[in-house]
């Protein structure tokens, strides 16, 4: 009976590859790739959109990948190459951003017989991966990296213009006496955070960016058809709501990681007094922004508010002495602005004289300690495929200037995250390393045996 079985499943996937991409591929090897790229002008955008394309087929379709992007010479030229590989493209999404960069999401039209005439002529012996059926698998599997990339791209731009998306304003109430020689006082004070135009571009640039990416109705078919889930995300926005269905759970993640900021990005205020300032106090009612439908959280709604709406109040007592109290000029609320940014991959986790360390926006999910550093050295993203795990001192860092502060950026509360350090205490925990629990803190500052399980987010150092 199973070897009557097999046969049939195998036509039947192949079918629906067939159906889906088509025979055209054999003959001439095109891919399709959704990209994102972002640049000073809108012409840098689109060239690093289309480079992305191009690279993304070099990793799918030719062997010898890594020895021609580790080829300097080759790498300069790579903007030309991809005008002349690319056979045709549509700009999907388009904007320019509130610091005035660019960002461009497009569908490319990549020939990968082009792509092996020009390492070819370079001299390097190449090898096409694979025939028709296993073509039109890297095709689905480039279009979920593809999307994965893109994605990646989006939170990345956004995650500046969401710390300027809003307005603050402030009230105070009447002071009332602690004690009975009216020496102490507490003043109640309520800051409110309305959103701004910005806001609104944060919006319509996600929405855009995932319409672009979305599967149709006859792709969720083949997916489903091939026992493959479709990851749906729920935006609503402006009166409207618009269902996207991703590839993958890794775009899942890194959308659930723009929420997971929310809070942080609603309270990037100070209040100053005359005498002395502070930032983001206070208990919040804020507006839901991100949850799951479901406990798998493989379905996401985000609920986006628009120009003049209020995202979230932040109320507290401001306890003073009366000789405090005789100093103070009067409350005053300002965004405290960008204060956390995304570049060169990443969320800058610290930066001096122009070096710096950056953190992955996801993890990677649960390894060994071997296996998560392996992982890391094999990860590719955003156009840098030199990340490693984080020392054991980058985490601290992470926690003392971000995780602390409400910036979580997707990191899980209660789980432990590998480090790169190796233990050194007593003898008996020779080759164990370290890790960090940011929900415990740095007090959960620990070691481990390296065939433990634990979370990796890959790093980078600039």
């Amino acid at each position: 009976m199973a070897s009557i079985n097999i046969p049939k499943l195998t036509l039947t996937i192949l079918m629906v590859f067939v159906s889906t991409f088509g025979f055209c591929q054999e003959a001439n090897k095109d891919v399709t790739i959704t990209a994102s790229g972002s640049g000073a002008t809108l012409e840098d955008a689109k060239q690093s959109a289309l480079r992305s394309a191009t690279e993304q087929a070099f990793g799918a379709f030719i062997s010898s990948k890594m020895e021609i992007f580790n080829d300097q010479v080759v790498a300069d030229q790579m903007s030309s190459v991809s005008s002349g590989n690319i056979k045709s493209y549509e700009v999907l999404n388009e904007d320019q951003l509130p610091d005035g960069r660019y960002g461009v999401t497009l569908k490319a039209i990549v020939s990968v017989d082009k792509l092996t005439s020009f390492v070819q002529a370079k001299g390097v012996e190449i090898e096409i991966k694979g025939g028709l059926f296993a073509l039109n698998i890297k095709q689905q599997m480039l279009n979920e990296e593809g999307e994965v990339e893109a994605v990646y791209a989006m939170v990345g731009l956004l995650h500046e213009p969401m710390q300027t998306a809003f307005d603050y304003t402030m009230k105070s109430g009447d002071p009332k006496s602690l004690d009975a020689q009216n020496q102490n006082w507490e003043i109640p004070l309520e800051v409110t955070a309305t959103c701004n135009k910005n806001m609104d571009f944060c919006a319509n640039y996600l929405i855009k960016t995932l319409r672009a990416l979305s599967l149709t109705a006859e792709e969720v078919a083949s997916y489903k058809a091939l026992n493959k889930k479709v990851f749906p995300v729920n935006v609503s926005y402006a009166g409207k709501s618009e269902v996207f269905n991703l590839r993958t759970d890794r775009s899942l993640a890194l959308i659930s990681a723009l929420g997971s900021n929310w809070e942080f990005y609603t309270r990037l205020f100070t209040v100053q007094s005359g005498m002395d300032e502070s930032n983001g106090n206070g208990k919040s009612r804020i507006h839901d922004f991100s949850r799951s439908r479901n406990y798998n959280n493989d379905d996401k709604t985000i609920n986006f508010l628009t120009t003049g709406q209020q995202a979230a109040t932040f109320s507290w007592q401001d306890k003073r002495s009366l000789s405090q109290i005789e100093q103070m000029t009067g409350y005053k609320v300002k965004p405290r602005g960008v204060v956390s940014q995304f570049k060169l991959g990443g969320y800058v986790v610290s930066e001096n004289g122009g070096h710096g360390v950056v953190m992955a926006l996801i993890d990677l999910g649960k390894f060994n300690w071997v296996e998560g550093k392996l992982a890391c050295k094999e990860w590719n993203m955003n156009g840098y495929d030199d990340w490693q795990l984080p020392a054991i001192h980058e985490l601290e860092n992470v926690y003392n200037n971000w995780y602390k502060l409400g910036l979580s950026c997707g990191l899980l509360q209660n789980a432990d995250y590998w480090s790169s350090s190796e233990y050194y205490g007593h003898e008996s925990y020779k080759g164990y390393m370290c890790f960090l629990n940011f929900g415990k803190g740095l007090n959960d500052y620990s070691a481990s045996r390296q065939d433990g399980e634990m979370m990796v987010r890959p790093f980078r150092t600039f």
